[in-house]
């Protein structure tokens, strides 16, 4: 069962900066304390970095340089959010313990000299974590300053898997509390396939360098297990923290791969946290230039939906960078820097999405490590600078916009599911797997360039009471691995009224990555009302299409792509309808999209990959238009964010990601909340502009 209140709750936004006091000289602190609060800044993020600080050798706690940090931080009204150092071991550590260290897939051990270097499992890591996180909390739980945790830093970044001789060893475990005994685990991977059948227990280890195709049931598992011992890792803590330090939140920042973070969020913190580096996308030329920092809404929406508030522990005050990585056949790299108005622009997507807190990475760029590229609000000689006084207007608009903002949440009409077992049985399947980031990208962009707002959800949601009735339409476009309560929840909630639409591949396989014994599309062909009577993948080289059919009858002149992998369909309900056929090859004429009614809602089955074309097109079939069209006409260029306040009230974040002024229309009257005027009918914006209009 869900926990419903795994949300940031605050009566103040909290608005600050990441600041590490071990790497500045003390003659700075004051001063950089004192300029942060006429910033308007009213919170600080530290420790995370430290445990060689903390515990300069086994056994031996020091506290000094961070109490005397956060009462300098106190004198100038600023509170503290307080990292675990565990992400980045000390040498002393490493040395006495090579047991700790993460190992790759061919053994080799990842040594001391980066960071994220230990493995989850090793026992003697635990305890020394168990030990440093300890100390920590009965030293600051009580401190009045501190209001809250960060465990670890971003797990799973750089690599997030490991097959140390801990992990083997606690993989073995694992399979045996799952399965008891090995004719249960036998049958679940299907090793009677290449005689892979095992007879003891010692027999089992994680994937391991093999001459060919690994089982996908194993790899299946070794996804799972490697997501339950980073949860794991992160209750540890969390059990200390809440122990130790009752008063006091405890968050992480994700999200990173190999890891179900939605049951992070429910067993380890009160609610999920994010670090926003919008700039990683500018780079990226296969979208337009208006939605490639835009795409960062969708990380955003993911993470609204473990947490409707939350916190961003890290966003992004200037050009990101690392270097260092020569010996390793890496890439250095140095990201575009933010034109003016662009980090207020990526802070307030961060708000409109679900924010109540803001805090920039970091204070002042780094004179010495692998960061010396990645730019913090303050240059070396801490000389003005446009970014700084872009973090001071923001900090007076915030204050205008604090109630509006801490007292409405988004509202969305559509949601997108996903789960941890289909998202990594993408990495196993990869005919199509590699393709379902642009699928389900495609689904995104399709709803917001027409301005819906969509959450980003689990499925697990429709297990709850709560479930997902409040949404129009859901999208579940990777649902391969689902098992009978899956499909009495998606039928249910379509019952109700809603609309489901499923992509390809749908219901096949159940949770152990075997292939139901049933034609296609699997458990899923009554509730979908048809059969898959053949498949077949599209070549790059002779792209396949499809028309959707008008009412009336009528072909639609309008092509759309049918990337990737196609499905034949087959309608078997009286009452289908099919919305689109293929035009080519040997299947032209023939079903690609048919919905079906269920109860007084519909399942729309799409048997092509989506692409933006054809989301826009089965919406104009199934639902109404977004509400923020009752009050604002705008271009695909800007993002409309909708946000519903106490009593109903509507507000809408707009948000310009191009260089461009952009032109809109307001139909009702609407005051920005960060500059105070009113506005109605043709209004610009500037470029990387953004109002946050409340209604009347």
């Amino acid at each position: 069962m869900l926990n419903k209140d795994k949300s940031y709750k605050t009566h103040q936004f909290q608005y600050g900066v990441c600041y590490y006091p071990e790497h500045w000289e003390r003659s700075l602190w004051d001063d950089d304390f004192r300029r942060m609060k006429e910033l308007g800044f009213n919170v600080v993020r530290m420790g995370e970095t430290a445990w060689n600080i903390f515990e300069p050798e086994e056994g031996r706690y020091s506290f000094d340089m961070f109490d005397e940090a956060i009462q300098l931080c106190a004198k100038h009204d600023l509170k503290v959010i307080m990292g675990t150092p565990t992400y980045a071991p000390p040498a002393w550590l490493t040395s006495a313990y090579p047991e700790v260290l993460r190992a790759d897939f061919n053994g080799q051990l990842m040594q001391h000299g980066s960071r994220r270097h230990y493995n989850y499992t090793s026992p003697k890591y635990l305890d020394l974590c168990s030990k440093i996180v300890t100390e920590m909390a009965e030293h600051y739980g009580s401190n009045p300053y501190i209001i809250g945790w960060q465990i670890d830093n971003e797990l799973n970044c750089h690599m997030s898997v490991s097959f140390a001789e801990a992990d083997h060893i606690a993989f073995r475990q694992w399979c045996q509390e799952r399965y008891v005994s090995l004719d249960t685990l036998n049958d679940a991977w299907g090793t009677a396939f290449w005689a892979q059948t095992y007879t003891d227990w010692q027999q089992v280890y994680l994937p391991r360098p093999t001459a060919t195709y690994h089982n996908p049931g194993h790899l299946l598992d070794f996804y799972r297990f490697t997501s339950d011992s980073t949860i794991a890792f992160a209750e540890l803590q969390s059990r200390i923290l809440k122990d130790k330090a009752p008063g006091q939140f405890v968050t992480h920042n994700g999200l990173f791969s190999n890891i179900d973070n939605q049951k992070l969020t429910e067993t380890a913190l009160d609610f999920m946290s994010y670090d926003s580096y919008p700039s990683f996308a500018l780079a990226n030329t296969k979208e337009p230039s208006h939605f490639r920092d835009r795409w960062w809404s969708q990380s955003l929406g993911r993470v609204r939906g473990m947490s409707s508030k939350f916190l961003v522990l890290e966003q992004q005050s200037g050009p990101g960078g690392q270097s260092g990585s020569v010996l390793l056949g890496g890439m250095d790299y140095l990201q575009f820097t933010p034109k003016p108005g662009q980090m207020r622009l990526w802070t307030y997507q961060s708000i409109a999405h679900g924010a109540d807190g803001i805090l920039y990475f970091r204070w002042r760029t780094c004179p010495y490590g692998s960061e010396t590229l990645w730019h913090g609000l303050n240059d070396y000689g801490n000389q003005p600078n446009r970014r700084l006084k872009e973090a001071e207007q923001i900090g007076r608009e915030i204050r205008l916009a604090e109630e509006a903002i801490l007292e409405s949440c988004v509202d969305a009409q559509i949601a997108i599911l996903s789960d941890y077992d289909n998202d990594s049985n993408n990495h196993i399947d990869r005919y199509i797997g590699n393709s379902q980031g642009s699928h389900v990208g495609a689904i995104f962009r399709g709803l917001t360039e027409k301005h819906w707002t969509v959450d980003s959800l689990s499925v697990r949601h429709l297990h709850t009471e709560e479930s997902v009735q409040r949404y129009d339409v859901v999208f579940y476009p990777n649902a391969q691995l689902l098992e009978p309560k899956d499909v009495q929840q998606l039928q249910a909630y379509a019952e109700q009224g809603g609309t489901v639409v499923l992509g390809p591949r749908s219901g096949y396989k159940d949770r152990s990555n075997r292939a139901y014994m049933l034609p296609f599309p699997g458990i899923v062909r009554e509730l979908c009302g048809l059969e898959v009577s053949e498949y077949t993948m599209v070549s790059s080289e002779k792209p396949s299409y499809v028309r959707f059919v008008d009412t009336g009858e009528k072909q639609s002149s309008e092509r759309m792509e049918a990337p990737v992998f196609n499905e034949i369909l087959k309608p078997e309900h009286p009452q289908a309808e099919v919305l689109a056929t293929y035009t080519e090859d040997y299947y032209k004429d023939k079903p690609a999209i048919i919905r079906v009614p269920v109860g007084t809602g519909s399942v729309i089955y799409c048997g092509s990959l989506f692409t933006i074309e054809l989301v826009q097109a089965i919406m104009q079939h199934v639902a109404s238009a977004p509400k923020s069209k009752q009050r604002v006409t705008a271009p695909k260029e800007l993002e409309i964010v909708s946000r519903r306040g106490h009593g109903g009230q509507p507000l809408d974040f707009i948000l310009n990601y191009t260089s461009e002024t952009q032109t809109l229309d307001i139909h009702e009257t609407g005051t920005d909340r960060l500059s105070g005027q009113s506005f109605q009918g043709e209004t610009t914006i500037a470029p990387y502009g953004v109002m946050l209009l409340q209604y009347k």
